[in-house]
């Protein structure tokens, strides 16, 4: 039997007290911006976990890194660097069946955002914490490749822009 929202989100909630890991609901300052997300949670430091309104058959597992504007001058397609980059980090999250989607700001790159989901029919304790901890293994290759490719490359993620400039809303 299909699972609700309120079900996942109950489920989900249990699976991060689990962890001990500091969590914040955001789920009435995430509808209070947009109608797209039903719930959200953040926890950790960067990892946001939610279920969209357009999908009801699955949760969001996603961790949003923000460069700082020093870091981000690098980032640009004329960097030989940076398509060595690109291709790595391409090849990683295809290996380990991550997505990542490159966050702009006009033509600026700001960020990345890795992402996987975990299907509501198998929405149990084991998937949901495997799915968690590849998107968080892949966050730190990816920030070793990014240090490696770019000297001086800090590679910081700033959290508290994340609820504003998330990659569903």
């Amino acid at each position: 039997m299909a699972k609700t929202s309120e079900q996942m989100k109950t489920l989900v909630e249990d699976f991060i007290k689990i962890t001990r890991v500091n969590y914040e609901d955001q789920t009435e300052k995430v509808r209070e911006k947009s109608k797209i997300i039903e719930w959200q949670f953040h926890v950790g430091s960067n990892i946001i976990v939610s279920k969209n309104a357009n999908r009801s058959d699955r949760i969001h597992i996603n961790v949003n890194m923000r460069f700082p504007p020093e870091d981000a001058k690098l980032l640009v397609m004329k960097n030989p660097s940076f398509s060595k980059t690109i291709m790595e980090i391409s090849e990683i999250c295809t290996m380990c069946g991550i997505g990542h989607q490159w966050m702009k700001d006009g033509e600026t790159i700001i960020g990345l955002a890795l992402f996987s989901h975990v299907d509501e029919q198998i929405l149990d304790r084991v998937s949901f914490h495997n799915a968690w901890d590849n998107v968080a293994r892949i966050s730190g290759h990816v920030q070793k490749i990014l240090r490696s490719n770019f000297s001086g490359f800090s590679s910081s993620s700033t959290t508290d822009q994340t609820l504003d400039k998330s990659m569903y809303g």
